[in-house]
């Protein structure tokens, strides 16, 4: 029965007294750099298809996250290691108003708020430096990045403009993508598809694997959106299914934690499991009764830890290597007002066996003044 024992905040940055709205200092990333040191990068724009692109904020720390130092984006690029020695780090591209651009016609418009319309159209329709899916590349032994568009091949893949911008939704999240236990590259993403011709209800998640190194990329699997009524008063007017994490479990499962919060309020984290290597999912049940897109990682030691929230923030661990039977959440922020008390995204890195640094949002956080600003803050997560 693994214990959860937080360790100290320790503050990287903090925003201005006055700045309290939504989307600055908030979604937090850690990465491992080739040298060992660990790269933090946090948002610092408004949480909008307009700020696709802007420059984040970054952090470098040599000694295991007790102490950074802010750096510029270009002298922190990680990306994912891969097998052929390989650096692969997608790229997201800017927003651009959609005077600037030719589209067609859209295969359908959607009104999901009276404030929010949605024109989804082909991506094949597109041209293609508004349809391709680009990455940074650099070859190992090399220190040079190098852009290029990969292969993606979705059947039904859409694009979304939203705002009044063209909305370049991001391919491949940042630090989403995992290597396989075969050496393959997956990631997962939430999205629509047209399907028989018609543009799927409601978001589904989709598998994406590449076997050559990232060049190119097939569809493995899709989870559709599966809720359940008792558990989730408003699952049939929901989104879908979103923002998905997925953990390589000790016993060789695939297990996925997949968000349904939308603008309806605060809904289920469910989960879903593949024993045949993503080719199938057993059907989704629920994790917990919140979570935006949570984190997961498996430390040396076997124990697996978790992390999610909306409202608050919240860690739990697990020693079953299937990753059926958790622990009690711990909490890491209280639960607040909406938006009040944290963005509730995370990230977290193994330290060593049986630790994992944590990477968060505190809007309450006190300066040296004491006075409350919105934080990013680390902690270490020890679970023995």
């Amino acid at each position: 029965m693994p214990q959860i024992t937080l360790g100290e905040p320790v503050l990287i940055d903090q925003a201005p007294v006055e700045l309290r709205r939504w989307g600055p200092w908030q979604f937090p990333h850690l990465e491992r750099l080739p040298d060992g040191r660990i790269h933090l990068e946090f948002h610092v724009e408004a949480d909008s298809v307009t700020a696709y692109g802007l420059p984040t904020r970054h952090a470098l720390s040599g000694d295991g996250g007790q102490t950074w130092e802010a750096v510029e984006g270009r002298d922190a690029r990680g990306g994912l290691s891969l097998p052929n020695g390989d650096r692969l780090l997608p790229v997201q591209l800017r927003s651009r108003p959609r005077a600037e651009v030719t589209l067609p016609d859209p295969v359908l418009v959607q009104e999901d708020a009276p404030s929010r319309i949605t024109h989804i159209y082909r991506a094949t329709d597109l041209d293609a430096e508004l349809s391709g899916w680009r990455f940074l590349r650099q070859r190992g032994g090399e220190s040079t990045w190098i852009e290029e568009i990969a292969s993606v091949r979705m059947p039904g893949e859409i694009r979304i403009v939203r705002e009044g911008m063209y909305a370049f939704w991001p391919s491949f999240h940042h630090g989403r993508s995992q290597i396989a236990p075969d050496g393959s590259i997956w990631e997962a993403i939430h999205t629509k598809r047209i399907v028989d011709g018609k543009v799927q209800p409601a978001n589904n998640i989709l598998y994406l694997r590449s076997v050559d190194a990232g060049y190119s990329w097939d569809v493995l699997s899709e989870i559709l959106y599966q809720p359940d009524r008792k558990a989730d008063p408003y699952a049939d007017q929901r989104d879908g299914f979103t923002e998905p994490e997925f953990n390589f479990m000790p016993d060789g499962s695939v297990l996925c934690l997949i968000r349904t919060h939308d603008l309806l309020g605060v809904g289920p984290l469910y989960w879903c499991r593949s024993l045949d290597g993503g080719q199938s999912w057993s059907p989704p049940r629920v994790f917990d009764d919140r979570g935006v897109w949570p984190r997961m990682l498996t430390l040396e030691s076997g124990i697996t830890l978790a992390s999610y929230g909306r409202p608050g923030l919240f860690v739990r661990a697990t020693a079953d290597p299937a990753g059926l039977e958790w622990e009690q959440r711990v909490v890491v922020v209280e639960p607040a007002e909406r938006r009040q008390d944290t963005c509730s995204y995370s990230a977290l890195l193994a330290l060593d066996e049986n630790k994992a640094l944590l990477a968060y949002s505190d809007f309450n956080y006190p300066d040296a003044q004491g006075q409350k600003r919105k934080s990013i803050l680390v902690r270490t997560v020890t679970a023995d």
